[in-house]
């Protein structure tokens, strides 16, 4: 009932100038009034982030600490800090992740805590930002994860090692390639990915003539706006993969290569068997500033399954098509909690006025976990 009342007050107070959402983005300073109404709805939407995270469930927990981050806002740094000691370890990373993102110094504190959290996970991104952030200081404590008997944490281990200047750890992260353990071999790709230099680049192009499927498609995801024109010939085979994943990770890839060389070869993949390699096609002709295929979007926020709407709504967050808002509307109206999810992180991304628009109705949503993601991304498209 709370929400219900309270979300009638901000209906009132923003009709009742109609003029906010272009005053907003007007330049120059904003009146008396129209800053009152800004000042309400922040402290409305900095409500329902504390009350999520007030909730029982972890689910909702994680959300509200995500949606805190995409705020961009500083007043909300120690909500996502609490984060990061919540039980649920999801949580945890999630908040550690968000603080990376947001104004302050407190990433690197909670980094170093967590370096130390009894899960993996947890354990393993703390490693990567301790290593991000250049924190030579911790490098003793790196060096014992080295020893810890979980292979994942080693190998993170490894990989900050490498990013704060030691060269030896290299070999640890191309050795794990061969390992028998696939989800290993999977974060080593990444990281190779992350570091991106000419070393790295040599061996992700040299897995994509691997017989295994799921390599392939990691080498792709890994390369990925790195892609060149010396990749055109892998490239073309793979986007004839039988396997979609392969299919449409290589079809995004030459969307980076110059247009002369793809458009004709990508338009085909427009009406591919495959919905999401069908998106990959449409999203590489976006990027290559061309006007085919732009109905894909469309057509796939009604596909019969949810997951291939939520990935669509979840890319018009990246995609600046002159009809974005539409589609996102319709994205935001989605009877599935996943695919309005996805809309609701989009339109925060968007920004803008029209973005304000879209997610100020999503603070009445009837799911908790929505509420909090328009919550924090109404903040951040009001600063």
């Amino acid at each position: 009932m709370w929400n219900r009342i309270n979300f009638r007050v901000i209906v009132w107070l923003v009709t009742a100038w109609v003029a906010l959402p272009a005053v907003l983005w007007a330049e120059g300073p904003q009146s008396a009034p129209i800053q009152d109404v800004v000042a309400k709805v922040r402290a409305q939407c900095i409500d329902i982030l504390h009350r999520a995270y007030a909730s029982e469930e972890a689910f909702i927990r994680s959300g509200a600490i995500r949606a805190a981050g995409e705020s961009l806002h500083l007043d909300l740094v120690p909500l996502v800090v609490r984060g990061t000691q919540d039980f649920y370890p999801t949580t945890r990373q999630f908040a550690l992740q968000a603080l990376q993102k947001m104004p302050g110094d407190a990433t690197l504190p909670a980094a170093r805590e967590l370096m130390h959290d009894s899960n993996i996970w947890v354990r393993s991104v703390a490693l990567e930002i301790v290593a991000d952030l250049g924190d030579r200081e911790s490098i003793p404590n790196i060096r014992k994860q080295l020893e810890t008997p979980d292979r994942m944490v080693r190998l993170a281990a490894a990989y900050a090692l490498f990013k704060l200047g030691e060269d030896g750890f290299f070999s640890q992260l191309t050795g794990a390639l061969e390992s028998g353990d696939a989800v290993q071999r999977y974060q080593a790709i990444s990281y190779l990915g992350k570091i991106g230099d000419e070393r790295s680049m040599q061996h992700l192009t040299a897995l994509l003539d691997s017989e295994e499927d799921d390599i392939v498609a990691y080498a792709l995801k890994a390369l990925g706006k790195r892609a060149d024109t010396a990749l055109l010939r892998p490239l073309m085979r793979l986007s004839l993969s039988p396997n979609p994943s392969v299919r449409g990770k290589a079809v995004l890839a030459l969307g980076y290569l110059p247009p002369v060389a793809v458009l004709d070869e990508l338009k085909p993949f427009c009406n591919d068997a495959d919905p999401v390699v069908r998106l990959s096609a449409a999203l590489a002709l976006f990027r290559l500033e061309s006007g085919a295929c732009r109905h894909v979007f469309a057509d796939l926020l009604r596909d019969p399954d949810f997951g291939v709407r939520s990935m669509t709504a979840r890319i018009l967050g990246e995609t600046a098509l002159p009809d974005r808002p539409a589609l996102l509307k319709t994205a935001l109206s989605d009877p599935v909690t996943r695919v309005r999810t996805a809309a609701v992180r989009a339109a925060g991304m968007m920004g803008g006025s029209e973005a304000f628009e879209l997610l100020l109705p999503r603070l009445a949503d009837p799911q908790e976990v929505i509420r909090a993601y328009a919550a924090g991304n109404l903040i951040r498209v009001m600063q």
